[in-house]
């Protein structure tokens, strides 16, 4: 073998082209220190709805520095990350029990992600409209109108603080709109309610996921339909309630994982797909189905069993491509989506 077929051979294993040579040495320099630096968080995990466990097989490696406090963004911190983070990720520390949802997320060089996380101060919780409870961390800003915070009308003073919120983009999130009222307030006794008034859904669309903006501005109470019991305005109690519910669209499917990431010649990753009705009771009697969509299904390992689906792959050439795993039932209804990344082992 001449020394250019050793070159190509070579070239084979490590990248394609010289920048990927050097992209992926990079890569490998950084995965051998990172977690050396004192900037190390352990015990990191990408937080998902629904999910209230996390194990060691599940840890996110992140860096958090260069801490901040304004009034504009609250508090706020870098961070650096070998796999990819979205803007719109919730990151959880199990160690603190502290929400982080990150607001800035950029590729550098292929090499590692960089951006801004701001702290999660609040659980925003709500009924969708078959009833189930929702409960999202957020970060909030007040922004209040006026130094006193008070506005006057003939009858009766109220509050006219005005708060920015700020969630990750998805179906939940997304088609909130006036006038849907939430507590913000940790006054469990008599805590003060908001409305929205705005839900900008596409000044901080970038990336997979994104961010919406909700504006909400202080309401009055209902003592009727509200109960801070729960941390629930306007409270609907769909076992006895004369809503007239669909059924079949009150149905929802859900993929459960611990990580949407499969690395080139590691560990398969299991995913687990399950339909729930609107109280969130698992429903066991509908034929599950998965479909994989990528331009490489032929270097995936797929083995599915029911409502369980396994992938993995041992090909360095769809390093950093995505996979887009959808479940469903038999007629296509009920889906979930879920993008899974593919990584380099080291």
């Amino acid at each position: 073998m001449d020394y250019i077929e050793r070159f190509n051979k070579r070239m084979s294993y490590s990248g394609n082209t010289l920048r990927e040579e050097r992209i992926k040495d990079s890569r490998n320099l950084l995965s051998e220190m990172f977690k050396d630096d004192a900037s190390y968080i352990p015990n990191m995990y990408i937080w998902t709805l629904g999910k209230d466990s996390y194990d060691s097989t599940d840890i996110f490696d992140i860096r958090l520095f260069n801490r901040r406090k304004s009034n504009s963004d609250g508090i706020t911190v870098e961070f650096q990350s070998l796999d990819k983070l979205n803007m719109g990720n919730i990151i959880y520390d199990k160690d603190k029990d502290m929400y982080w949802l990150c607001i800035e997320s950029f590729d550098i060089d292929g090499i590692h992600y960089q951006g801004k996380l701001m702290f999660c101060n609040w659980k925003l919780k709500w009924q969708n409209k078959e009833g189930v409870i929702l409960e999202y961390p957020c970060s909030t800003i007040n922004n209040s109108m006026n130094i006193d915070g008070d506005k006057f009308s003939k009858n009766l003073t109220i509050g006219s603080s005005r708060t920015s919120i700020f969630l990750p983009c998805d179906e939940n999130t997304v088609i909130l709109d006036s006038p849907k009222r939430f507590y913000l307030d940790k006054n469990s006794l008599n805590p003060t309610s908001y409305a929205i008034t705005q839900n900008d859904t596409v000044s901080y669309n970038y990336g997979d996921i994104g961010l919406v903006k909700l504006i909400v501005s202080e309401c009055e109470e209902d003592s009727a339909t509200d109960r801070p019991d729960l941390g629930i305005c306007d409270y609907i109690d769909v076992n006895n309630s004369n809503l007239t519910i669909d059924t079949t669209a009150s149905i929802h499917s859900k993929i459960l994982y611990n990580t949407a990431i499969i690395k080139s010649g590691g560990n398969s990753q299991m995913f687990v797909g399950k339909f729930y009705d609107s109280n969130n009771n698992e429903i066991l009697n509908i034929v599950p189905k998965w479909d994989v969509v990528c331009d490489f299904k032929n270097a995936l390992s797929i083995n599915e069993n029911n409502n369980q689906i396994t992938l993995s792959i041992d090909d360095d050439r769809y390093v950093d491509e995505d996979i887009k795993l959808i479940f469903s039932d038999g007629n296509n209804n009920y889906s979930s989506t879920l993008i899974v990344s593919v990584r380099s082992l080291l």
